[in-house]
């Protein structure tokens, strides 16, 4: 029985039903990806490095927090699917990433609004669906604005940053939990920060900003994938889609019937 959705969760629900349902319900055990596993651990390094640099705690270095991250996330249960890479090619690739003078410039300079600010978890209600929406922002800084830290292989675009789901789910919580910045009318803007992994790795910056129109829309989309859920019909919706493939669906072996 689900006690809670996820911004995570319903991502997944729009992009394929079945897939849903081997991971939430069916809880299916998959291998992680290389780019998940990366990601998460750039993630937890910048993190903790901002964090302990903001709270005035004895700061190891970028480099000794990408170390315990890394580790961190290899000792994490479930197998890795690594694909034609290797432990010691990505833990390689997260020093030159961190060590380029222009990314470490920027993170460096990030500041949060304060300690409760890093990892802020939210709860959206939605009504119509009896169980909360829980995410958790990576990062709210000194200027009011949330954030998120993404890696990519490839650029953004402002099209793609302002096509992204996620943003009007943390603003939509955020605002229904009453957050406002003494003396500062509540906005509705957000920014990410998207580490871009090639030759020469940059972190790009993408503001964008929303609108409550969109808060009602996120609410209505969340409604229809809670009924849909609900009618226990879990269809292959990613069909056709490049995502749909043993690339980038760990179930898709299962799903067409291949083991």
């Amino acid at each position: 029985m689900l006690d809670h959705l996820s911004y995570s969760s319903i991502s997944s629900y729009l992009l394929c039903h079945r897939y849903w349902k081997f991971h939430y319900i069916d809880q299916i055990p998959a291998l992680k990806s290389t780019s998940l596993l990366f990601g998460g651990a750039i993630h937890a390094a910048i993190e903790t490095h901002i964090l302990s640099g903001f709270a005035g705690s004895a700061n190891v270095g970028i480099l000794k927090q990408w170390e315990i991250a890394w580790n961190n996330k290899l000792q994490e249960g479930g197998g890795i699917d690594w694909g034609n890479e290797t432990p010691e090619l990505l833990f390689n690739e997260g020093i030159r990433t961190l060590t380029e003078p222009d990314v470490l410039k920027l993170i460096n300079a990030l500041r949060p609004l304060n300690a409760e600010s890093i990892e802020r978890e939210v709860t959206l209600r939605v009504p119509g669906v009896p169980i909360p929406i829980i995410g958790y922002i990576d990062m709210i800084e000194a200027d009011g604005i949330p954030c998120d830290f993404k890696t990519s292989s490839k650029s953004w675009s402002q099209e793609r940053a302002y096509n992204e789901l996620q943003p009007v789910f943390y603003l939509a919580a955020l605002n229904q939990m009453g957050y406002q910045l003494e003396g500062m009318a509540y906005n509705w803007y957000f920014r990410h920060y998207v580490f871009v992994r090639n030759k020469t790795p940059r972190v790009e910056i993408w503001e964008t900003e929303r609108t409550p129109t969109q808060m009602l829309w996120l609410f209505e989309l969340i409604r229809e994938c809670w009924q849909a859920i609900q009618s226990g019909i879990f269809a292959p919706t990613g069909v056709g889609s490049f995502e749909c493939s043993p690339k980038y669906c760990e179930y898709w072996g299962i799903c067409r019937g291949k083991r």
